[in-house]
């Protein structure tokens, strides 16, 4: 049998727990898997969506839909929704119960209503806030609709209990702007935040470290779908766990099922169908200590998170060498001009991500024809690029991928397809296969191949008109001299541009995750050369800053902007900076900081770079300096803001070429000049360090 699975896309831990899932128990039963991943939504019945799987050369048998991942998925409320795409082909609904349609879903509400009634009658809780997924997104409205009717049933026994109902978008950011909203409206005491699922609860966990200065939560916390981040938070997050990966194999063998039902020709109806293959799985409710209960800690236990703590420290390692090198694709991308080199580009780094089959191919329509044309751009099998692709400008999709399986001997298991969008239309796809840890990484990259393709394109429509213009220019007027000498100018500037870039983005990644590394090297040097017997709050510690690291390593997929830069602003930020320091080095700091109103006139790239540069400071005053105690300043004189720090260290001579020459030194000199600021460094062999940046009050 032939698979196809149809999702949003496989960049977080929900899908790609159900996608495992479902490539287990494919790889055990010989069962094909096609895979096609929708950023957009899926019911336009028109162009890729509507020709998968099914006019598209890959004969699937039946698909797999998680149609829960879907934005706005209370539109698929019927069989007839899913016909309008795919007529009908067997379809099994996962995480939605869809009417008509074979269904697996989890079944949520008792968990949900037994949560709320540990919280509150077990743990006393009155005041509570729950933090939806919003108004479109089905499981968000049912858990917030059990957690009310939990809450009012009980409130004839307590008068006093109260809720407040704040929507989010089932990520981290987003849980983190509610509870700054809430705080903004002086919001009173809150006992307890339920959260819609894990990924909004780290969020409030976030929220109220960064907002204490320290790692603690000021109330109890809980989440939903117990995602593997959930057991290694500080404190690690009660929740309802919904088994993920079972769920996955369960639609696969239901899938089969279904498919060898109608093999026998039965005449069963569509109703009788959907009754016999329809299941849920049942929930449970995970506690753990953050919603107030206590956990006995024994010797096993110990044992068990310093197992936990070397798994993660390799899973951390894999994630630190695939976002480098997604990150370096994506970089030498961004430079490209050309087709060819592009693909230079992608043939001569794919195999470090252990990717052997993939291609990038371009839509054409061909309005003669009732079929679907493409052009292949890439084609890469078995970790050899296949140029003879190329001498055909357009083919039909089925014929190419017959041609793609066929021209080697090994089959491919389980290909994941990906749309390329140009603006709200697609233009392209790109299949593949890859292992799933890289997955979340291809995604970026997939992304830069879209936006490189558009460029290519640009550039080759620039090209034909220069030609054209330089044709005119010689036969008549002057002004197209000039026109183009000003889109030159245009191409020089937007290649400056891009190589700015690529430098700034190598910066912020040696100055954030490469120093939070060496904090984690430090301590476990410590611990390994075995001057100090490390404790279980010590693991702890250890434990919670790897995780910092892993949400700063996620963030930097999408974005390297620092995110309690906007919400807790400069100030507040460097303090935690601060006292992040002085518990990784036991060197205490000095903050003395007399700018108030004055840092709202700063903007954010002014911020991040002074951050940066702070952020710097500490760095090198861990490593080199030996210093017992530092000094960060923020003042304002007549004409400027100075921002410094001072450590009463070693010093060094910092006239020697070797310091002048050193990433951290330029990185900070770079940053200073971005923002139009002087950048001084004072130090001297036995007389301490000082770096000091001074920001003209004109600059904004």
């Amino acid at each position: 049998m032939k698979i196809g699975v149809v999702l949003n896309i496989l960049d977080e831990e929900y899908q790609l727990s159900i996608f495992n899932g479902i490539k287990k128990k494919a790889e055990k039963n010989g069962t094909e898997i096609v895979c096609l991943m929708l950023e957009n939504s899926p019911f336009q019945a028109k162009g890729f969506v509507q020709k998968f799987p099914l006019d598209c050369g890959f004969s699937v048998d039946g698909i797999i839909l998680l149609t829960s991942v879907f934005p706005d998925n209370s539109r698929i409320r019927s069989k007839k929704d899913i016909e309008k795409l795919w007529g009908d082909i067997p379809v099994i609904s996962v995480g939605q119960k869809v009417s008509g349609v074979p269904s697996i879903f989890v079944q949520t509400d008792d968990s949900m209503k037994q949560l709320v009634e540990h919280l509150v009658l077990k743990h006393n809780y009155r005041n509570f806030l729950f933090i939806g997924g919003g108004d479109f997104q089905q499981d968000a409205v049912i858990r917030e609709k059990i957690f009310v009717q939990t809450i009012d049933a009980y409130k004839p026994w307590f008068p006093e209990l109260n809720y407040i109902i704040r929507n989010g978008s089932f990520t981290e950011a987003s849980a983190v702007k509610v509870m700054e909203n809430l705080f903004a409206e002086g919001v009173g005491k809150i006992d307890a935040v339920v959260c819609a699922n894990d990924n909004m609860a780290i969020g409030v966990y976030k929220f109220f470290k960064t907002r204490s200065h320290k790692s603690t939560i000021d109330c109890a916390v809980t989440g939903f779908d117990d995602i593997p981040q959930a057991q290694f938070q500080i404190p690690p997050l009660t929740t309802v766990r919904q088994p993920l990966s079972e769920m996955g194999e369960k639609s696969v063998e239901m899938i089969e099922a279904l498919l060898k039902e109608r093999q026998k020709k039965n005449k069963t109806s569509h109703e009788s169908e959907t009754k016999k293959f329809s299941a849920y799985i049942e929930s449970s409710i995970i506690y753990r200590e953050s919603c107030g209960c206590k956990k006995k800690v024994i010797e096993s236990d110990i044992e068990k998170m310093e197992e936990k703590l070397r798994e993660m420290q390799v899973l951390y390692i894999n994630i630190e060498n695939n976002l480098r090198r997604a990150s370096y694709i994506s970089q030498d991308l961004n430079q490209t001009q050309a087709v060819k080199e592009m693909n230079n580009v992608l043939r001569s780094n794919l195999g470090e991500l252990g990717i052997k089959n993939f291609c990038i191919l371009k839509f054409s329509e061909n309005d003669e024809k009732d079929s679907f044309y493409i052009k292949p751009i890439f084609v890469f099998r078995n970790g050899i690029e296949k140029q003879d692709f190329y001498k055909n400008r357009e083919m039909n999709f089925n014929q190419f991928y017959k041609n793609y399986l066929e021209c080697e001997k090994n089959p491919i298991p389980d290909l994941i397809v990906k749309q390329l969008y140009d603006g709200a239309s697609a233009t392209g796809c790109i299949f593949f296969e890859a292992k799933q840890e890289v997955l979340p990484y291809l995604n970026s990259v997939t992304l830069a191949i879209a936006q490189c393709i558009v460029r290519i394109s640009v550039l080759e429509e620039r090209k034909l008109r220069s030609e054209y213009l330089e044709r005119e220019v010689k036969k008549r007027t002057f002004e197209l001299v000039e026109a183009n000498e000003k889109r030159l100018k245009v191409e020089a500037e937007v290649l400056r541009i891009s190589e700015l870039e690529r430098q700034r983005f190598s910066n912020d990644l040696h100055d954030d995750i490469c120093q939070q590394l060496a904090g984690i090297s430090m301590l476990c040097k410590s611990y390994a050369s075995g001057a100090v017997t490390p404790q279980k709050e010590d693991l702890s510690e250890l434990a919670h800053l790897i995780g910092e690291t892993l949400q700063c390593t996620r963030q930097y997929a999408h974005n390297s902007y620092p995110v309690e830069l906007e919400s807790l602003g400069l100030k507040k930020s460097i303090l935690n900076l601060c006292s992040s320091f002085e518990s990784q080095t036991g060197i205490p700091f000095i903050c003395e900081w007399t700018l108030k109103s004055e840092e709202e006139i700063l903007n954010k790239e002014q911020k991040l770079n002074i951050f940066r540069i702070v952020q710097e400071s500490f760095h090198n005053a861990a490593k080199h300096s030996m210093a017992s105690k530092v000094v960060v300043t923020a003042k304002k004189s007549e004409n400027s803001f100075v921002f410094s720090v001072a450590d009463d260290g070693n010093g060094f001579d910092a006239d020697q070429k070797k310091f002048r020459d050193g990433i951290g030194m330029n990185s900070m000199q770079y940053r200073a000049n971005q923002i139009g600021a002087d950048f001084s460094i004072k130090s001297k062999n036995g007389e301490g360090t000082s770096v000091e940046v001074v920001l003209p009050l004109a600059i904004k």
